[in-house]
């Protein structure tokens, strides 16, 4: 493949990654797009799952969700509904599902996917290969350097997709100023555990580990966002022992929201934290982005309820300490919940300069714009280069909904293999 211009490379073969080739296949256009000249890079064995299997606590979504891609106009996914993943979704449809069972269904696609990238005469899935530079050429396309084993080679493309997941910045965990002149750095490092620490395999033994060595079960989370609660919940419902009252303490800067169906569903329960820019305008859901679902959801219900004492919800004041020092040095656990930053390559221009990337800034400025294409540093397009995935900053606009009052980035599988993975597709094809 190193001798032919492919007309796209997607590095990363996960659950984003395969978004735009679910979403082809499901509108009929797979053919057409193989046809065009595609190689898929991973660093793993397979496509579809990516890492999802890794953690321990159940989705965000009804499993009915992950299912809705079979409904496909080809045939090419048709044989996993016969399979055993199939089945074991299937029981999850109305519910939320564990993700090492999500992970073995999107393994079942990411097979029939395979199958049809490999059997093509210009198309190729290439597995165990890691992708080390993207560098412009002089044609407008892309050189994307690639190590597999001891072997380097260069595949050259009208496009490239990277979809290679996100990170959790382990120094800027501890280095990031929770309130003025506190930092976890300064004397808090080894009681910190990040959360794709907690929600992985071996988090609920070292939490467990921490607690007994502490000789109590008291946990400070920083942050209010989804990840927050499930760390809260892994707690709560994986890791031995007693948490009593206050044990675990979320400090959160922004008030936590919860999902509803309908503006009557959350007056019905006496929820009125909302006003009409909080529901999104196409489905008329109350925080339809913002909200928190499932198992989070029932863990902030209950919380606000009474019935759930173990975990108490602490404003944060960015501006004042107000006991966050003493929180955090009676802490036997401190779990920042800071969000992720995107996992990408080095860019190069045409004449080998580095490209800075807007995404890898200070902060969390997105990595892509609204159609999904890569920014520089000036927040201007690399034309041809996109991101798709975790941590990729993408924000919903008009077509795809959410609510107005929403201010953060949008992920999801459901949207990868429809409205994020369809506007990559569209773009590609129009050029195929």
């Amino acid at each position: 493949m190193s001798d032919t211009t492919l007309h796209a490379v997607f590095l990363g073969a996960g659950p984003a990654g395969t978004g735009p080739l679910v979403n082809a296949e499901q509108r009929g256009l797979l053919p057409r797009l193989l046809d065009a000249g595609v190689a898929v890079v991973d660093q793993g064995d397979r496509m579809g799952p990516g890492t999802i299997g890794r953690h321990l606590i159940n989705s965000d979504t009804a499993g009915g969700t992950f299912l809705e891609c079979l409904a496909a106009e080809g045939d090419l996914f048709a044989p996993v509904t016969d399979s055993e993943p199939y089945r074991r979704l299937e029981q999850y449809r109305q519910s939320a599902a564990p993700l090492p069972v999500v992970s073995d269904f999107l393994a079942e696609i990411g097979a029939a996917l395979r199958g049809a990238v490999d059997a093509h005469p210009v198309s190729r899935f290439l597995p165990r290969t890691r992708a080390m530079s993207i560098r412009r050429t002089a044609d407008g396309g892309f050189a994307t350097t690639l190590a597999s084993g001891d072997d380097i080679v260069e595949l050259r493309s009208r496009y490239v997709i990277s979809a290679l997941g996100g990170h959790q910045d382990a120094e800027r965990a501890l280095t990031d100023p929770i309130v003025p002149g506190v930092r976890l750095a300064d004397g808090y490092a080894e009681r910190v555990v990040r959360t794709e620490q907690v929600l992985t395999a071996g988090g609920p033994d070292l939490l467990g580990d921490m607690l007994t060595a502490a000789g109590h079960h008291r946990v400070v989370i920083v942050g209010g966002s989804h990840s927050a609660f499930s760390a809260a919940w892994v707690l709560l419902n994986q890791v031995g022992g007693e948490f009593g009252p206050g044990d675990i303490t979320i400090l959160h800067r922004r008030p936590p929201r919860i999902f509803y169906p309908t503006a009557e569903d959350a007056h019905a329960e006496g929820y009125t934290e909302f006003g009409p820019d909080d529901l999104c305008p196409l489905t008329q859901r109350v925080y339809r982005l913002a909200g928190l679902r499932w198992d989070s959801r029932d863990l902030l219900r209950g919380i606000r309820s009474g019935a759930e004492e173990r975990v108490r919800l602490v404003p944060l004041d960015p501006a004042v300490d107000d006991g966050v020092t003493t929180l955090l040095k009676e802490a036997a656990v401190i779990i920042p919940a800071f969000g992720y930053r995107p996992v990408t390559v080095p860019v190069f221009d045409e004449d080998g300069r580095p490209v800075p990337l807007h995404g890898t800034g200070p902060g969390t400025p997105p990595l892509v714009d609204t159609r999904c294409r890569v920014l520089d540093a000036d927040g201007e397009p690399v034309p041809g280069l996109f991101g798709i995935g975790l941590a990729s900053g993408f924000m919903l606009d008009g077509p795809l909904g959410g609510e107005p009052s929403f201010r953060g980035q949008t992920n999801g599988l459901w949207l990868y293999q429809n409205g994020i993975g369809e506007r990559i597709l569209d773009q590609l094809l129009a050029t195929a």
